[in-house]
């Protein structure tokens, strides 16, 4: 029997699903098959493990998708419907699980768990033995601005950047500039340097799991010089039914250094773990929190219904713990899932009360597919228009979106991708069927929920 595996997630935020280095198939089918990305460490990943094509946000926005995460449930139960929420401790957390059972829980980066009081620092009310948390993007700022700077903010002021980063930061909007902070002192960069210092002091004597929360590619599209001259010759897909397609190409540009970027990142704590001879017995796992519209339908950011904002890339590499293959799994999962699924191969019996399902059969090679189909859903307060509550629920081939007020809307995303024939008028049996798949997995909303959702309902 094999020692228990130690498990790297990589995190990101704001990653859209599509954005990946897929194989040919798979950017076909998704739509974007000419789109080249230079991310070779993730790349690796995806050579030795089991790619997710088709993975889920449960709640595409940061602290309720976070929530769903730690809590391995969906949105309906994680008690985090927006981001001014903490995440509450009473909620039992697979970081919890794995501390009781003799792991080291460890992370660096941006976790959100506490977002609600923009506050960072202790994590071990939620889990972890020990963690460095830091802020976000723009928590950077707003915390800065309120005489708070969070760990990040901090090495900014000391080092006499945070007064052109923060102008840069509130003026820039999408426009197509770098940022005048070097290398050393961007976000994702100090990220990873946290990340690999926490590596270097992991323990031998006891099994780990460690969280790397990237801030990237989160909006605004920020990069450095140096990232910027990676890719200001390359030209990337246009954004589907976009009118402003010139302006759009150099946000796409930045999108793309920023994830390649992560990825170096990525390569530089894996170049770690070897230097320790720790990647014998360590899953690694490449994911996101939510994606990016990034100009599809004339739309940017998240917290939308449409794919760019809740299909997320989802990596599992367990070659260095147990011996499996290459495969793409192209049925429906979603982010939660990982909760399971670290517990599963830790050899943690998970409540069943939880609403995450363990991907290692699908890992393993043992079973196709975990789900029949996968939900997203957000419920929004109508003075943050112009988002929309909504629940979205699909099966791989279709997916059905449900707007309170909107109407229905159906697409086939195997011919339609980009969602932009709505069949919803010819296809009523599909929506019924959608409608089954739905009752079969949610189940009823729990008190918290609709006492939340009636808030502000009246």
């Amino acid at each position: 029997m094999q020692n228990k595996p130690n498990f790297l997630l990589f995190f990101s935020d704001q990653h859209r699903g599509d954005w990946m280095p897929y194989d040919e198939e798979t950017k076909k089918r998704l739509g974007v098959s000419e789109l080249e990305l230079r991310m070779p460490s993730i790349g690796r990943m995806m050579q030795c493990g089991t790619t997710f094509t088709h993975a889920i946000s449960p709640a595409p926005v940061c602290a309720p998708a976070r929530a769903c995460l730690a809590s391995g449930q969906n949105y309906r139960k994680c008690r985090v419907y927006q981001n001014n929420v903490n995440y509450d401790p009473a909620l039992p957390s697979f970081y919890g699980m794995l501390r009781e059972d003799g792991y080291y829980v460890t992370g660096v980066g941006k976790f959100d768990l506490n977002k609600g009081d923009l506050t960072w620092g202790n994590l071990k009310e939620y889990g972890f033995s020990d963690a460095k948390d830091s802020e976000g993007k723009m928590d950077t700022i707003w915390a800065s601005m309120h005489g708070k700077p969070g760990p990040y903010g901090q090495i900014l002021e000391n080092a006499g950047w945070m007064e052109k980063h923060m102008d840069d930061m509130i003026h820039r909007g999408r426009k197509d500039i770098v940022t005048p902070l070097p290398d050393e002192y961007y976000a994702d960069n100090w990220i990873g340097q946290q990340a690999v210092e926490c590596i270097e002091k992991l323990p031998a004597d006891q099994p780990w799991f460690m969280q790397i929360n990237f801030s990237g590619p989160h909006d605004p599209w920020d990069v450095t010089e140096s990232m910027k001259n990676s890719v200001r010759n390359r030209k990337f897909p246009d954004a589907a039914e976009c009118d402003f397609a010139e302006s759009n190409q150099g946000v796409r540009q930045n999108y793309a250094a920023m994830i390649e970027n992560i990825d170096r990142n990525i390569g530089r704590c894996i170049e770690e773990l070897e230097k320790r001879e720790m990647l014998d017995n360590t899953i690694l796992i490449y994911s996101a929190d939510h994606g990016e519209m990034m100009g599809d339908h004339g739309k940017y950011g998240k917290s939308k219904p449409e794919q760019g904002s809740i299909h997320i890339p989802l990596v599992i590499d367990s070659s260095h713990y147990s011996s499996t293959e290459r495969q793409r799994a192209d049925s429906p999962v979603q982010l939660q899932d990982l909760a399971a699924t670290f517990l599963d191969y830790a050899g943690i019996t998970a409540c069943k009360e939880l609403d995450s399902r363990t991907l290692r059969p699908v890992v393993d090679g043992r079973e196709k597919s975990v789900r029949k189909c996968a939900v997203s859903e957000l419920i929004v307060r109508r003075e943050m228009e112009p988002f929309e509550s909504f629940l979205a629920i699909t099966d791989g081939e279709w997916k059905a979106i449900f707007s309170p007020g909107k109407g229905n809307r159906l697409y086939h995303l195997l011919t339609d991708p980009f969602e932009c024939r709505n069949l919803c008028d010819e296809n009523a049996d599909q929506i019924h069927y959608l409608r089954l798949l739905l009752s079969d997995q949610q189940g009823p909303p729990n008190k918290i929920f609709q006492e939340y959702k009636k808030s502000f309902d009246a």
